[in-house]
C-alpha cells in the first residue's frame, strides 16, 4: 500500500514496488493520476488497485486496508507517504489553518494508516512483522 502515489516519492515507489512484483493499493487524492498508475502497472502485467482520497479523512484509511484484505488476501507493506510541505513563507506568516491542514495531512495521516494497517498485517499472517503477543 503506497498513499500520496500519484506523484513524486510515492508514484516512484509505487512503480518500483510494481516492478518488483508487489500487488499494490495505491491512494492519493487526484484519482484521475491513480487511475493512469493502476492502469499503467496492470498494462505492465502487475495486479494494483486505486482508492483515491484524503488520507486524514480515518475512513480512507479503512477503505485502505479494506481494499488490500479484500483483493490480495493480506497486507504486508504500508508506506504512508502522503504529505504536504504546507504554506510557505516564515512561521510568523502561517495561518493556523494552514499548520492544522499540514499537521493533519502529515502526522494524523500517517497515525490512521498505521491504525488501520497494523490489524489487517496480523490478520494476514503478521505481515513480515515480528510480534510477540500476549
Amino acid at each position: 500500500m503506497v498513499t500520496g502515489a500519484s506523484a513524486g516519492i510515492g508514484l516512484a515507489a509505487a512503480r518500483l514496488f510494481a516492478r518488483e512484483g508487489a500487488q499494490l493499493v495505491v491512494n492519493a487524492r487526484r484519482g484521475a493520476e491513480l487511475d493512469d498508475l493502476v492502469r499503467q502497472i496492470v498494462g505492465d502485467g502487475g495486479a494494483a488497485v486505486a482508492v483515491p482520497g484524503r488520507v486524514q479523512d480515518e475512513e480512507t484509511a479503512a477503505a485502505l486496508a479494506e481494499a488490500a484484505l479484500s483483493r490480495f488476501g493480506r497486507l504486508d507493506i504500508g508506506f504512508n507517504n502522503a504529505g504536504i510541505l504546507g504554506e510557505a513563507g516564515p512561521s510568523s506568516g502561517v495561518s493556523a489553518a494552514g499548520w492544522r491542514e499540514t499537521l493533519e495531512v502529515n502526522l494524523t495521516g500517517a497515525f490512521f494508516g498505521a491504525k488501520h494497517q497494523i490489524p489487517a498485517m496480523l490478520r494476514g499472517g503478521d505481515g513480515g512483522l515480528s510480534i510477540t503477543r500476549t
